[in-house]
């Protein structure tokens, strides 16, 4: 490093704290986070920019990553944190997470709210819910050891030096030493996630990790929370990429079950609509200003696809980011039309979507709105690689 190279990063200011933009219940706006209520009510550093009810923060500059392609906890309430499984007892796993730092306070999560535990690396083919493993258990515990071999059976428990209790099925019980495993996927059926009451977020890293929070806070440094099994969590805005306010005044589209629901293949191949995936079962994935963000909720649609919700007038504004899979929709091109009560909604209600038109950001006023319908047709090269995502699609009470 030359003299002057130095000389500029011990005099350079430090980076300011990130900006965000949000979604509130009075409507969009965009600042520097100042504190967050235990009822997730954002203030903004600026004060020209009013406070509101928090549904969602983006980091502005900062595409959504995927989960984490490194060692993770996988929690059977959908979470995915980054980090080492340390070893544990016959309840519990210890674990640090990532964003702890390697001398941080590991926690202690019980076993029956972890799905998977990575020890290493995963595959990038590997699915993102343990369910779909192709060497885990079923309806048993599993470990995938470093040579590539699987050993299915009946887990015990972990031991505090680092070892995995392990009755496979075809052999004696054993201390398997976590430097041999690879990955542990765990019963499904004992597997339980802690339902969370009352508002609370879930949180995106600069990492991939996915994380609940309860008991959230924040001032203009960090955010704060506990996870729901009893971790204390503080997270610098530096490393927060995306929070979404669950259980708050935003109802994901995906919770709501369609009063009608069409889909017309092209030639004999149907692909069916699906909630919070691609129709190819793949992550959400659009292409935007800042590079490929992955997104956790919304509907993969294909052409052509019509979906109609009974809206009973309960919601002021309906939301969503809607475009090509950046993947697989890649050389496609499909008509995207959102309709209101059966009529169009607004002049731009209408899109023909390519990889070159990106990411079409949508916020529909629905106040008093008994209907809202989405429609995918065909573009001009018929149904090829038309393959929709409704990414981050929400109604706001």
């Amino acid at each position: 490093m030359s003299l002057l190279v130095a000389w500029l990063l011990l005099t350079l200011p430090p980076p300011g704290p990130p900006t965000f933009e949000a979604s509130t219940v009075a409507g969009l706006a965009a600042g520097r986070v100042q504190s967050l209520s235990a009822a997730l009510a954002v203030t903004w550093a600026d004060p020209a920019t009013p406070a509101g009810e928090l549904v969602a923060l983006r980091r502005v500059g900062r595409a959504t990553p995927p989960r984490p392609r490194e060692p993770m906890l996988v929690l059977a309430n959908g979470d995915a944190v980054a980090g080492v499984t340390l070893g544990g007892d016959a309840n519990r796993l210890n674990f640090r997470p990532r964003v702890a730092g390697p001398t941080g306070t590991p926690w202690a999560v019980p076993l029956t709210a972890v799905a998977a535990a990575w020890l290493e690396a995963p595959d990038a083919d590997t699915p993102a819910e343990p369910a779909r493993y192709p060497w885990a258990g079923g309806k048993r515990d599993a470990l995938l050891l470093r040579t590539g071999d699987t050993l299915r059976g009946g887990l015990d428990g972990l031991t505090p030096d680092a070892g995995v209790r392990f009755q496979a099925a075809d052999r004696p019980a054993e201390v398997v030493p976590l430097s041999r495993v690879a990955a542990i996927a765990f019963d499904p059926t004992l597997a339980r996630a802690r339902k969370v009451k009352g508002v609370h977020a879930r949180v995106t890293l600069a990492d991939g990790s996915r994380l609940t929070l309860t008991q959230v806070a924040a001032d203009a440094d960090a955010l704060t929370g506990v996870t729901p099994y009893g971790a204390s969590v503080r997270l610098p805005w530096a490393d927060v990429v995306a929070l979404d306010a669950l259980n708050g005044k935003a109802t994901p589209l995906g919770d709501l079950t369609p009063k009608s629901a069409e889909v017309t293949p092209f030639t004999n191949l149907a692909w069916p609509w699906r909630v919070d995936r691609t129709v190819r079962g793949e992550p959400l994935r659009l292409r935007g200003e800042f590079g490929v963000g992955t997104y956790d909720r919304g509907l993969g649609l294909h052409s052509r696809t019509r979906l109609s919700y009974d809206l009973a007038g309960k919601y002021r504004r309906f939301e969503a980011q809607i475009g090509l899979d950046a993947v697989s929709g890649r050389r496609g091109a499909a008509d995207v039309t959102l309709q209101l009560d059966g009529k169009p909604a607004g002049p731009e209600s209408l899109r023909r979507l390519t990889a070159a038109s990106g990411t079409v950001p949508v916020s529909l006023d629905t106040t008093g709105i008994k209907e809202l319908t989405l429609f995918v047709d065909y573009g001009p090269g018929g149904d090829a690689q038309d393959d929709v995502n409704v990414a981050d699609a929400r109604l706001i009470d």
